[in-house]
């Protein structure tokens, strides 16, 4: 079986880019220095002041300053927007944790701080996070469901800071990050589920998770208003309940309350008296809190005060929603149970079904149920439909089920375009997003669709559709169908793929030429990148064209069948007929 590509750029514009595996990450971003210490640990650091300029190399210890929204360098007189840093590091500065690695580095100044930005492969960003949220599980079963559960969760919400030009920052707001931590046994669990992702119908799952559920996970609608996902319910959690440390305590000072809750946008009625909390969930957790004030009252979210407390009271005054509370005059203490907001698996919980024998698999099965474990899509429910010469594979069976039609038509286009016949039925196979096609394929987002055997992998036809790229795609691929199909062993790429581009589109002007002598086979070898795949595709039609133009189409495909004749350079350095 061979993969045939069809570049998207050859009918529109990209469609999307390739999936990324490098995560970016914002780096002490709930304190930003004023001024830090690059210095290199083992040679050389590189630096540069643009993307595309030529590095400069530290030898020694640098100091760093944020001067009015630009970047000093101590010893130089000219200040810079941003600086690119390469090479193993250590960062040091006043205050801050000192941080060492290899990973580029971005520097820019936000006002009279320094904006840290780390460029990192995904699974090492897992290991950190590994090491911050999870480095004291002592089952490395319940380690290795953390590792999943982090990895999935980076890939579902990457780019949540997306405005602000990184994907994650590095606190609990995100995921903890703490790449000083990593250890070997933490690089174990990261390297046993390398690229394991928890899926639901098709898509990485919402992996939340939190330290301690008290006994009850939450529902996700419940925290986050507006989110159902079935995989997120609430549920009895007997194995957290086994473990210890689940019950806090906290008074907290009305007029401390007061100042939280102002900070954070939420507006209590003006001299409040007494707090309650007016609605739970049936496990108890508090959804809606009462405050009654001296000429009016006010209802606010439990989970947004939660957040709003902790940010500016400390992480820990009020560790969950699952509390009691009672007023004693000026405070109002809270007895709980349960750490973080409940929703999805529990640590606690996970360490003790680590302990109790069970697996990362079974622990992954047992708080997010109904998805599946995989390095690639699961969990899609594929329907089949027939037509007399075509069949389609959807998720969207409705909605796609007119692409029969539209698929046989153009079956008989490219029968007529090759002069090849299908003796075999075609299989199309639509995904119902970008990210499953990716996924599923291993595809970039730029390749519209591919051929595997006698399928057609295609992304959403919506999607294609919308780039006026529908028809296109799918007469490119059937037209590949056949040639594969009807092409002799052995036969060139280049021929293959040229050919293939060249009876797509006969009357497109070919964009670059290709020599005689040219070794384009080698070029689709080499090709490390889109722009060198590109090139190859755009010099294989040129040098097909050229062949047709000078021996006439069913002259040269008879080739596929025959195969190339002997004497192919000499042909096609003949001059062309006019």
């Amino acid at each position: 079986m061979r993969r045939a590509l069809l570049l998207l750029m050859l009918l529109v514009p990209a469609l999307a880019a390739a999936q990324a595996t490098e995560i970016k990450v914002r780096l002490y971003s709930l304190l930003p220095p004023a001024s830090l210490t690059i210095s290199p640990r083992n040679g050389a650091v590189l630096w540069r002041a643009c993307a595309t300029c030529h590095d400069s190399t530290l030898r020694g210890s640098l100091q760093i300053d944020a001067a009015d929204g630009r970047i000093h360098l101590a010893g130089q007189s000219q200040n810079y927007a941003s600086i690119w840093i390469t090479g193993a590091y250590r960062l040091a500065g006043f205050q801050h944790a000192a941080f060492e690695a290899t990973f580029p580095l971005e520097i820019r100044a936000r006002g009279p701080w320094l904006s840290l930005t780390l460029s990192l492969p995904l699974e090492d960003y897992v290991a950190a996070v590994l090491a911050a949220e999870s480095g004291n599980q002592q089952s490395d079963q319940s380690l290795q469901a953390m590792a999943v559960a982090a990895r999935t969760f980076a890939v579902h919400f990457r780019g949540r800071h997306k405005t602000e030009a990184f994907d994650f920052c590095d606190t609990t707001h995100c995921q903890d990050f703490r790449f000083s931590a990593i250890n070997e046994r933490i690089r174990a669990a990261v390297e046993a589920t390398e690229g394991e992702l928890l899926w639901y119908e098709g898509r990485p799952a919402a992996a939340y998770y939190h330290q301690n559920c008290g006994g009850t996970t939450a529902d996700v609608a419940d925290v986050w208003p507006g989110r159902k996902l079935p995989y997120l319910r609430e549920h009895i959690d007997p194995y957290c309940s086994r473990s210890n440390g689940s019950q806090w305590h906290s008074s907290l000072a009305k007029a401390d309350l007061e100042k939280a809750l102002i900070a954070a946008g939420l507006q209590p009625p003006h001299g409040w008296k007494t707090l309650e909390v007016k609605s739970r969930t049936a496990a108890g957790r508090a959804v809606k809190l009462h405050f009654t004030g001296a000429d009016a009252d006010a209802t606010i979210s439990a989970s947004s005060f939660r957040f709003a407390v902790d940010r500016t009271l400390g992480w820990n005054q009020i560790r969950s929603d699952l509390y009691d509370l009672r007023d004693s005059g000026d405070q109002i203490i809270f007895t709980g149970r349960g750490s973080g907001h409940g929703v999805g698996l529990c640590q606690a919980g996970a360490a003790e079904m680590g302990k109790e024998g069970k697996s990362y698999r079974e622990i992954l099965a047992f708080y997010y149920p109904g998805t599946a474990l995989g390095v690639t899509a699961q969990g899609l429910a594929w329907e089949s439909q027939s037509g007399e010469r075509l069949e389609l594979v959807t998720t969207r069976a409705r909605e796609d089920e007119p692409l029969i039609a539209t698929g046989e038509k153009l079956m008989r286009e490219a029968e007529s375009a090759t002069g090849l016949r299908f003796d075999f039925r075609p299989r199309l196979k639509v995904y119902p997003s970008l990210d499953t096609y990716r996924d599923s394929t291993g595809e970039p987002g730029w390749v519209a669709a591919s051929t595997r055997g006698h399928t057609v992998r295609m992304q959403p036809a919506a999607l294609l559709h919308a780039h006026s790229a529908l028809d296109s795609t799918l007469r490119h691929e059937f037209i590949h169908l056949l040639v594969e199909a009807h092409a002799r062993p052995g036969l060139p790429l280049w021929f293959r793929e040229g050919i293939v581009l060249y009876l797509s589109n006969p009357a497109e002007v070919n964009s670059v030429s290709a020599s005689a002598n040219q070794d384009l086979e080698r070029m689709f070898e080499r090709a490390a990148d889109r722009g060198q795949m590109e090139q190859a595709y755009a010099a294989a039609r040129a040098r097909v064209a050229a062949l047709i133009q000078q021996n006439g189409k069913d002259t040269v495909t008879s080739w596929l069948a025959r195969g190339l004749p002997a004497n192919l350079a000499t042909i096609a350095a003949k001059p062309a007929h006019h």
